[in-house]
């Protein structure tokens, strides 16, 4: 009898290690080198920084900033090689980790540009891959955002989306993100109204899609924090309304609204670029750009 056991919990440990194994594979990601080779640094040569950019072999980074709707906005344009280097970074390097704050995480995960996750561990639902690995297969209750290996992002509602669903999509995904709303119709237009508890003018953050390789990460400061783009005034934020309005001004085909309020945070290259209300607080996650060279 014993050996029986013996020989079950064996079978089982091995069959744990297979599983574990397997979730464990590393998942093929899109090349981008073909659509956008003018653009990359040549093999060997040294990444060009500086204070508001970032170009490399592998990434191209361009911050440029706005006043709009009595607010500073800070837009990453960002140009990957590889998707692989468009990641998602947890507190204490895991999911459901401790919280960290957005410049601990980013410096952990060795990034370039890090902004303010999605707060997905604080829903009790929600379908969540990160990196490629799935973490979570409840079905959400809210709408959601994914961008699949092939580079393409796309918004979901809650009806729209489910594990069943994405699985026959043909797709592996990459990313997903929960909380939202999709801030974009599927022509890349504004919606004219939007459903959320958080539809009044706070500090954001978003994510927007270009086509696959080319993405933005957008800050938008507020709460009345001080101006750094002008003297004298200060940042209120904006509406969700106003935030889509502007993501549809920067020409994405998607976007999505992340983590705000005092969440929201742009970090690059070893320093806070945007101004966060009361310097910010810890998070559970970031969207990172990932430093490869």
């Amino acid at each position: 009898m014993i050996k029986r056991w013996i020989a079950l919990l064996l079978a089982a440990w091995l069959l744990l290690g297979a599983a574990l194994a397997e979730d464990a594979a590393p998942v093929d990601t899109a090349d981008f080198s073909a659509q956008f080779s003018d653009l990359f640094l040549p093999e060997g040569q040294e990444p060009v920084v500086d204070d508001m950019s970032y170009r490399s072999r592998d990434v191209v980074i361009q911050i440029t900033t706005y006043r709009e709707n009595k607010s500073d906005i800070y837009v990453a344009d960002v140009y990957v090689r590889y998707l692989k280097d468009l990641r998602r970074g947890f507190g204490g390097g895991r999911w459901n980790g401790p919280m960290q704050r957005v410049v601990d995480i980013a410096l952990q995960e060795n990034a370039i540009l890090a902004l303010t996750g999605d707060n997905g561990h604080n829903e009790s639902k929600g379908i969540v891959f990160a990196n490629g690995k799935r973490l979570r297969k409840t079905n959400p209750a809210r709408q959601m955002c994914v961008i699949f290996t092939d580079g393409e992002m796309r918004t979901y509602k809650s009806s729209e989306i489910t594990i069943k669903k994405l699985e026959a999509t043909g797709k592996t995904v990459w990313q997903t993100f929960l909380f939202g709303p999709g801030l974009l119709d599927e022509e890349g237009h504004a919606f004219k109204s939007y459903k959320s508890k958080v539809a009044s003018a706070n500090p954001r953050a978003a994510i927007g899609y270009y086509e696959p390789g080319h993405y933005c990460l957008v800050q938008v400061d507020g709460r009345g924090v001080k101006s750094a783009l002008e003297a004298g005034k200060r940042s209120t934020g904006q509406t969700i309304k106003e935030l889509a309005d502007f993501m549809e001004k920067l020409g994405c085909k998607a976007a999505y609204n992340l983590d705000g309020g005092q969440s929201a945070l742009l970090w690059f290259n070893g320093r806070i670029v945007s101004t966060p209300y009361k310097n910010g607080r810890s998070v559970g996650d970031v969207v990172y750009i990932a430093r490869t060279e």
